[in-house]
Formats: C-alpha cells, sequence, structure tokens
C-alpha cells in the first residue's frame, strides 16, 4: 500500500530520458538528474531530506542520504542493474537484494540481519503486436508473519529502507492484523492495467489492484495523468515505494478504494499537482510537487533540485 509522504507523489514514483537503454530495461539512467529533495512546505534549503551522490562519472546512483543521518547505499552488476541496497542502522541492517534478467527485474528480497523478512516475484507480458516489449503483469508478495506480527510492529523500531522501496509498514501490519489465519507466510498479489502515454514506447499503470486473500482485503488504485509533465523517478523502482518508478507521466489524480469481505471500507481521493518547471530535453520536470490526500485535506509539498 502507499505511504503518501511521497511525491507523485509519495511514492512522488516519473520521466526519464533513457540515453543507452531500451524502452523496457529497468535502468535509471535519466538525462534529468535528481540532486536533492525537501519533504517539507517550509523548506530547510540547507538541510535537505534527502541528498542523492552519483558515481565519478555522475551516472550510477551510489547512495540516497536521508535528514543527513542515514544512507541507503547501493551496489551494482557489470550491467549496471542495481544488485543491492543496504542501510545500517543503529540496532540492525536492512538489505534489498535484487535479481534480473535481460535488465529486466525478477526479485526483490528484503532482509534485516540476513533474515528473510520479504520477497517480491514479478510476472509479465510481452506485447504480441511488439515482442521486445515487456510489461510487469502482477506482482507475487510473501510476508514472514512473525516479522509484521511482533519483529517492528510490536517493538516500534523503525525502517526506512523497507519504507523507502515497499511502502507503509504499518498499513500492511494493519491488514494482516485483522486475519485470523495462523500461517507463518502470509501472501497478497498485485495486478497492473496500463494505458499509452504521450511516448509510443512508455506506458502509465491506469490501475493496480492489491489483493490480500487471508485478509480478505482488496485495494485498488486508479489514475489520470498530465501527459505534458515527466516523472523524475522513471527507471527507479527500486528506491521509491510501490510503483513510482513506473510511471513515465505524472499522475494528477489517484482513487484508493478498500473493500473487506467483499464490502466497501474505505475510499481515498488524492490531488497532484505540480509547480515550477524544469526543462530537459524538450521534457519538462516539475521542482515542486503538491500532494493533497482527502484523508486529511492538509496539503503536503515536495521540493526537487536537479543536477542539470
Amino acid at each position: 500500500m502507499k505511504k503518501y509522504l511521497l511525491p507523485l507523489f509519495v511514492m512522488v514514483i516519473l520521466a526519464a530520458a533513457f540515453t543507452s537503454c531500451k524502452p523496457d530495461e529497468e535502468i535509471y539512467n535519466p538525462n534529468c538528474k535528481i540532486s536533492k529533495i525537501w519533504y517539507r512546505s517550509n523548506s530547510d534549503w540547507d538541510h535537505p531530506n534527502e541528498r542523492y551522490v552519483y558515481d565519478s562519472k555522475d551516472k550510477l546512483l551510489q547512495e540516497i542520504i536521508v535528514d543527513s543521518v542515514y544512507s541507503f547505499k547501493f551496489t551494482y552488476n557489470k550491467d549496471n542493474t542495481v544488485s543491492q541496497i543496504v542501510h545500517v542502522g543503529e540496532d540492525y541492517t536492512e538489505t534489498v537484494a535484487l535479481q534480473w534478467t535481460d535488465r529486466l527485474l525478477d526479485k526483490m528480497t528484503y532482509t534485516i540481519d540476513g533474515a528473510v523478512r520479504l520477497d517480491y516475484t514479478f510476472h509479465r507480458h510481452t506485447d504480441k503486436k511488439d515482442p521486445a516489449k515487456t510489461r510487469i503483469d502482477y506482482i507475487e508478495e510473501m510476508y514472514d508473519r512473525e516479522f509484521y506480527d511482533q519483529y517492528f510492529w510490536k517493538s516500534g523500531k523503525k525502517h526506512p529502507l523497507y519504507d523507502k522501496v515497499f511502502g507503509n509498514f504499518e498499513e500492511i501490519a494493519e491488514i494482516f492484523a485483522k486475519s485470523a489465519s495462523k500461517d507463518l507466510m502470509m501472501y497478497s498479489v498485485k495486478r497492473f492495467v496500463y494505458d499509452p502515454g504521450k511516448h509510443k514506447d512508455y506506458e502509465n499503470i491506469s490501475t493496480y489492484v492489491e489483493e490480500f486473500p487471508i485478509a480478505q482485503t482488496v485495494v485498488t488504485h486508479t489514475y489520470t495523468y498530465d501527459l505534458k509533465s515527466y516523472n523524475p523517478f522513471y527507471g527507479l523502482p527500486f528506491a521509491y515505494a510501490d510503483v513510482k518508478g513506473y510511471y513515465y507521466n505524472l499522475p494528477t489524480s489517484e482513487h484508493v478504494e478498500t473493500m473487506v469481505a467483499g464490502s466497501l471500507s474505505k475510499v481515498v481521493d488524492i490531488a497532484y499537482s505540480y509547480e515550477g518547471l524544469h526543462y530537459m530535453n524538450d521534457k519538462h520536470y516539475p521542482r515542486e510537487f503538491v500532494t493533497i490526500s482527502s484523508e486529511t485535506n492538509v496539503p503536503r509539498h515536495t521540493y526537487i533540485l536537479y543536477k542539470k
């Protein structure tokens, strides 16, 4: 489930113009790179919430430094796919390991001090009209119940890498807390529906549905897009929660419906707007994201500074 802190969203999710990648390769290699991010209305410009650090050639993302307190460090395979993201905390180490086939993400595994707590497995379909194109059809997710029932949920420990990559921990824990099942592993699946983007080689996710069979819960997210704005996080699915790395254009609205045991339980509407334009290769990337959720009606402002 989404955490609404990130732009779009909060995930915030993204328009990257690839310089050396095929359209369906999930490699973050935009012409317009992010330098700093602020997640607040009255920004302290000297102290960004996130700083992006690249390699000596200014190509590969090496580290995201958060609040000058901790960081997420990236290591790479020889083909420039991310092999691992690591956050070393005071009490534990969080790691996300990534597996790829032909530069397409197959699996992400989240561990705490080496113990596996979550597996994401990606399933794809091939475009019959263009076999070179693939799209994510659905993602299977396996959760360690002990982790959600006890390890962090009751201890109050923080897990920033989990929240950044997979979404809001508390929301998932609350869904499974309502389940009477005694299964040690919990299962969910995300299913995707796409709409064409402005560029023929890219598509936006129009709808995705999260199904939690054990908890009899189904959450449906539906989007509309601004086809003139581009998403600076596009191609970066491994650094922003949920599916924000897969939006080519930027959403203008999100409608979220939660069904429990076949009955409507919750409805949330989120409006997204964008201010300040940064141009790169005739594409414009917003400098400010404004997110308003019907749950609070309080605007959340996200500011982005680009390297180029």
